[in-house]
């Protein structure tokens, strides 16, 4: 039996993925019109004097319209080459960005660094996750907080017990007391 899981929805983020598709279409047609004028210019002028001439040889044609092309092709392709780099890294850089802060948050968060904000620049990529992000990270401030103050309470009731009992407590109530005091101080250890 096959497990694999299957995408059942392409477009995702359609704003981003359209851009993209579009970016990545219009650097093709770039290309391609870059190589036609290219092959343009260079064989133009030479095609029309040999038609014109009495004497026009088909084979020096042929092999200067392959050369033409070639280089023209040569030409568009270092073209959309330099273009699509350019283009790349000022794409990734949106997402490359957001994805290296979210690791640096990450790391922050798992060594227990709940005061850190999910900031991303206006047209960074992942603006949703940094949203996602932030609540999440509120949300475990909040219980975090919540923990400290149980904590602070529970601290509080062993003392009061602790004092107002006095001796008036069996050995395995002196022991309990114990107990709670030190499974509240390993509580306490977990928020360091």
């Amino acid at each position: 039996m096959n497990n694999t899981v299957q995408r059942r929805q392409i477009f995702i983020k359609k704003e981003f993925q359209g851009r993209f598709i579009l970016g990545a279409f219009a650097l093709i047609l770039l290309s391609g019109l870059c190589s036609a004028l290219l092959i343009y210019w260079m064989t133009g002028g030479d095609l029309q004097a040999q038609a014109q001439s009495a004497h026009a040889n088909i084979v020096n044609a042929a092999e200067r319209l392959g050369i033409s092309i070639m280089i023209g092709n040569v030409v568009a392709i270092v073209m959309a080459g330099a273009i699509a780099v350019a283009g790349v890294l000022y794409g990734s850089h949106k997402i490359a960005g957001p994805l290296y802060r979210f690791e640096t948050l990450c790391r922050e968060v798992g060594e227990g660094k709940l005061d850190t904000v999910t900031n991303l620049r206006e047209n960074d990529q992942l603006q949703e996750l940094a949203q996602s992000f932030a609540t999440m990270v509120g949300k475990l401030r909040d219980r975090r907080d919540r923990r400290q103050r149980l904590i602070a309470e529970l601290n509080r009731q062993i003392g009061l017990c602790a004092l107002n009992s006095g001796n008036d407590l069996s050995a395995s109530q002196h022991d309990a007391i114990a107990a709670m005091a030190n499974l509240v101080a390993e509580l306490e250890k977990l928020d360091k």
